[in-house]
């Protein structure tokens, strides 16, 4: 047993970073480490399921269930529960050393190792912009009122979210006029096949959504999409009019990684890619031989595409818990860590659910787009909860709110 006092800092509890904390938590409590000791830090006060965000927007009840409290995260994983050495602190990133990080109400926290796991944002209704639990419930409600108070959506993007954001409507109000548009020649992203995009059409036309693919609809300077009702036409480049009373933006993320600059600075040279992505080597460690002890994994680093979902960065974090685990071992072996790369498998799965009966699948050799198969797949692997009841599993201590 090492009497060693350690400090891992995680900030961003996001999918990645939940997997870290969870994996080194459970390694301290086994006995080996007692005194190593955990700060999650976050921007909000939950973490929020937005894999479930497309049932969230017709289903209140469900939507309730998608926010988690991060005070409690590692309350099962302390050593001694009346003297608890994990904590979570509430607080926005504003900058990044060798060994503190510095937030945005002026604390300072020092580390021997970091974790950087902030993610990306999506835009509303996929995410939430609200900082406190009660304000998180309240904004994800109102999304729900509205979407049931509009009679045409209009929703502008047509990768997995945007898919499976119409397919949910359409299905739960059939009597709603449910527009999707998309700008390349087929659904989803381009990796996956084209019989799969063929086969979300058809099945999102079943539910009454209409399709226009090979669109660019023009967006005015300032308009801002927060699942509001408002009377609204946009433009596509074919000079088609889209007219909604509520319009959803599916397109993209977005990365805040404006906290790098002062490590940055002091380095004289960039850490990060043209989209802000954090730059890694192979051990998914920053790409400076100078901080091996700072890690970044998930959606915020520069990998490609095929490695920014959910169950990539599940993987990621694992292999960062694995080798931070090696670093914090080696002292006492008197022998160097020896670390494992991330595989950097891209994903070659994907499961759309398309309302509560349709879907497609890719994956195993398979691709079901038209096939009931696909139905099958999607409604009892992904409809079902979204994967609600494996992220249950994160969070066994869980406030009432």
């Amino acid at each position: 047993m090492s009497a060693r006092e350690i400090h891992v800092v995680i900030v961003g509890v996001s999918v990645a970073g939940i997997k870290v904390a969870k994996t080194l938590a459970t390694f301290s409590k086994s006995g080996g480490y007692p005194n190593l000791r955990i700060t999650l830090i976050d921007r909000n006060a939950y973490h929020y399921h937005a894999l479930g965000a497309p049932r969230s927007i017709v289903d209140k009840e469900f939507g309730k269930k998608l926010i988690f409290p991060l005070s409690t995260l590692l309350t099962s994983h302390e050593v001694d529960p009346y003297s608890p050495k994990h904590q979570f602190i509430q607080g926005e990133l504003t900058s990044v050393t060798a060994n503190t990080v510095s937030l945005s109400d002026g604390q300072t926290v020092s580390f021997d190792y970091l974790v950087l796991a902030t993610g990306s944002r999506n835009k509303l209704p996929a995410n939430l912009r609200s900082q406190s639990i009660a304000e998180a419930q309240e904004e994800a409600a109102r999304m729900f009122d509205n979407i049931a108070q509009a009679q045409s959506i209009l929703i502008v993007g047509g990768g997995a979210v945007g898919v499976e954001m119409a397919g949910e409507i359409g299905h739960a109000y059939p009597s709603k006029t449910v527009t999707l548009v998309h700008s390349a020649g087929r659904l989803l992203p381009l990796n996956f096949k084209p019989a799969l995009s063929d086969g979300v059409v058809s099945k999102l036309k079943r539910v009454g959504v209409t399709v226009y693919l090979n669109e660019k609809v023009s967006i005015p300077t300032g308009t801002t999409f927060d699942c509001s009702i408002r009377p609204l036409t946009l433009y596509g480049a074919s000079g088609r009019e889209y007219t909604s009373d509520l319009q959803i933006l599916a397109t993209g993320t977005q990365l805040h990684t404006e906290y790098m600059e002062t490590l940055e600075s002091a380095l004289g040279t960039s850490l990060r890619d043209s989209r802000g992505g954090i730059k890694v080597n192979g051990y998914l460690q920053l790409d400076s031989p100078k901080f091996t002890n700072i890690f970044v994994p998930g959606d915020v680093n520069n990998l490609p595409a095929g490695a920014k979902f959910a169950l990539k960065a599940a993987e990621q974090g694992a292999s960062v818990a694995q080798n931070l685990i090696a670093l914090i071992k080696a002292p006492e072996t008197g022998r160097p860590a020896v670390l494992k790369p991330w595989d950097g498998s891209l994903m070659s799965m994907i499961l759309v659910p398309i309302g509560r009966n349709l879907g497609v699948f890719q994956g195993m050799g398979m691709t079901l787009g038209h096939s009931w198969w696909g139905d099958v797949m999607a409604r009892n692997m992904k409809g079902k909860d979204y994967f609600l009841s494996q992220k249950e599993k994160d969070f066994p201590i869980r406030k009432t709110f």
